[in-house]
């Protein structure tokens, strides 16, 4: 038995999973375009996947109006990818791309073409006319663009018009009395199908209730399917969750760092073919698009990272170290959070966003001298010393004794008085976060997102005290779900070391967020990806239920199409902010050009050969206080 979610072949078909082996048929593709689409196998013949996949279950016919000619086009995607390329097949001369986008992505009056996509959402069963979150198209020529297409295709009115940006969202009342609309968020609440690591494995297929219930002998040649996101990323060979992911979540991103499949899929638990699958060796596939599942006679383990990685630290420097002085060197001494911290800092005294302040980090050195005098040193000895023939019940255990041996045991009074008064020298700010900061995150190759722990410490309060913070931050670097996964990675645990980076907290943000300095949905395109949400409220671990706002947005100048544009191509909104974005046209501007100046500056100093379009980081983010200043707070680098 097969199971498979392939998109191509469910345009006329009902069910959106299909069972048994498939088979496309053979297409006759001798026309590049069709003037008027008669049916839905008009569609399916001309049909491609859309350029951007931040949707999945998508199906895109493009179309073409030549205002000269006053002709309407349903081009071919097995013969042209791009507007361009057909306007230049049909004129019989070449249009340079850079002329072609500066008027034909705008309201100049040279603009020659009017240009969209006619999109199957397979999810909604609708059909949706889309044009390109860059282009100014006016109104009166979305309302003409839409009749004559609408005119031309079986679809007529029922063909809706899709309000993927932010400017079309501005002229949403304008829009309402003239077309059927419809939203990126309807869209996105209506998927079944998130492609979230594409990779593929071989597996032993399991079903897990609950995350309380998750077996202890889960191994690297299980395939899990869970209902909820889980708290740690388990040694398995793939996943299958009901929880949809945003870009950026901690599954998402630990899951790229190990290249296995990760999709998520609503209804798997009851899916009745899917649980046929139960407890058989299976091959997983992910794609943008689709996933399967099917079973194999054998399976054939997944190659894990070869080697052992030696990390480089430096206990020489004993003095608390203002980030004034964090350089990327730093990382030798206080690790990747703070030195990646301290390049930030020097970016924002040219930039328009500040980093954190009161900031200052507490070297490795203080954190090995807490280990020796607490006696966590001997037990961790003891730990590495059995390593590989331990059973995990009996590392967890061990480990627990480690943290709490650092936790109870009291820190060196000197220094806790140090950091107090280094606090304390900066001004008001007395309510600190404490983040790790260790030299086995945050690096190329091995992000480590959420393995390791942040914590408040306020000065003086008898409860959220300084010390309890540092150790419990000393003492996360012993957890299991870090140990385990510096060891799928065989990375050295003795020479692993915990810093410190210590700013101010945030108690009054308005916004937080994260973003890719990538466009994560179109190869080799312009674009940032940004999640964003009211408050506090975590974009990365939210609460059950929560959604926030996902768009891509692009800086000033990246291209000759965006320049001179407010260009904001939203995804989904947050469930908290009444179907609005949490962010203006104009603060999602102001963060994109900053993020192309940290890409572009972490480019020079990184030696990096890839090109700018593929060079990734994942930034945090926030906007503080009622005059809602953009802070940045952590940079570190995408590994896709």
């Amino acid at each position: 038995m097969n199971i498979t979610r392939t998109i191509k072949t469910l345009i006329l078909l009902t069910t959106t999973l299909l069972t048994g082996i498939l088979f496309l048929p053979g297409r006759v593709e001798a026309q590049r375009s069709l003037q008027t689409l008669s049916s839905p196998a008009d569609f399916e013949k001309l049909s491609g996947l859309p350029l951007s996949d931040k949707y999945g279950q998508v199906l895109a016919v493009k179309i073409l109006w030549d205002l000269k000619k006053e002709e309407l086009h349903f081009i071919n995607a097995n013969y042209f990818t791009y507007h361009h390329e057909f306007c230049n097949y049909q004129q019989g001369y070449t249009i340079e791309l850079e002329y072609f986008n500066e008027v034909n992505y705008s309201e100049d009056p040279r603009r020659r073409y009017l240009l969209g996509n006619i999109n199957l959402y397979r999810s909604l069963n609708a059909w949706a006319l889309e044009i390109s979150p860059v282009d100014n198209m006016p109104v009166s020529q979305i309302i003409f663009l839409y009749e004559k297409v609408a005119e031309a295709s079986f679809i007529g009115d029922s063909l809706k018009f899709l309000m993927n940006s932010s400017r079309l969202q501005q002229l949403r009342d304008e829009l309402t009395e003239q077309l059927p609309l419809i939203s990126p968020g309807d869209i996105y609440r209506n998927l079944d199908f998130q492609a979230i690591g594409k990779f593929k494995a071989y597996g032993v297929l399991k079903f897990i209730e609950n995350q309380d219930s998750m077996p202890d002998d889960l191994g690297p040649m299980d395939i899990i399917v869970l209902r909820e996101t889980p708290l740690y990323l388990p040694r398995v060979a793939g996943i299958l969750v009901t929880e949809f992911q945003t870009p950026l979540s901690h599954l998402t991103i630990l899951g790229q760092n190990r290249k296995i499949p990760i999709a998520a899929y609503k209804n798997a638990f009851q899916d009745s073919t899917l649980r046929q699958l139960q407890d058989q060796k299976v091959l997983f596939s992910v794609l943008s698009d689709s996933f399967s599942i099917e079973p194999v006679a054998k399976l054939r383990e997944t190659v894990k990272p070869a080697g052992t990685i030696r990390l480089r630290a430096d206990l020489s420097v004993d003095t608390l170290t203002g980030v004034e002085y964090l350089d990327k060197k730093a990382f030798l001494y206080a690790g990747n959070k703070a030195s990646n911290f301290g390049l930030l800092y020097r970016i924002s005294q040219k930039g328009s966003f500040k980093t954190p302040e009161s900031a200052f980090v507490i070297p490795f050195a203080f954190y090995d001298q807490h280990i020796i005098n607490s006696g966590a040193g001997a037990l961790i000895e003891e730990l590495l010393a059995e390593s590989g023939e331990i059973h995990q019940d009996s590392l967890k255990v061990k480990l627990t004794a480690i943290r709490n041996q650092i936790t109870q045991a009291p820190m060196d009074e000197e220094l806790l008085q140090d950091i107090k008064q280094k606090i304390l020298s900066f001004g008001s700010y007395t309510k600190m976060r404490f983040r790790s900061s260790t030299n086995a995150e945050d690096a190329k190759g091995f992000s480590g997102a959420g393995l390791y722990t942040s914590k408040t410490g306020i000065v003086d309060d008898p409860d959220k005290t300084v010390e309890k913070a540092v150790r419990k931050v000393w003492a996360s670097l012993w957890s299991y779900e870090a140990y385990s996964e510096r060891e799928y990675f065989n990375i050295d645990h003795h020479q692993v070391f915990m810093g410190i980076l210590v700013h101010r907290a945030f108690p009054d943000e308005e916004v937080n967020g994260v973003a890719i300095t990538k466009n994560l949905y179109r190869p080799d395109a312009f674009g940032f990806v940004v999640n964003a949400q009211l408050g506090d409220e975590s974009v990365v671990k939210p609460e059950q239920g929560n959604q926030c706002d996902q768009f891509i947005c692009y800086p000033d100048g990246a291209d000759n199409i965006y320049e001179g544009k407010r260009t904001v191509d939203i995804i989904s909104f947050s469930n908290l902010n009444e179907g609005k974005l949490v962010m203006t046209d104009s603060e999602i501007q102001l963060l994109a050009n900053e993020l192309d100046r940290i890409k572009k500056y972490f480019m020079a100093h990184s030696f990096s050969s890839t090109a700018y379009l593929d060079f990734g980081l994942d930034v945090e983010f926030k906007l503080d206080g009622h005059n809602r200043q953009l802070y940045i707070k952590q940079v570190r680098y995408y590994n896709d």
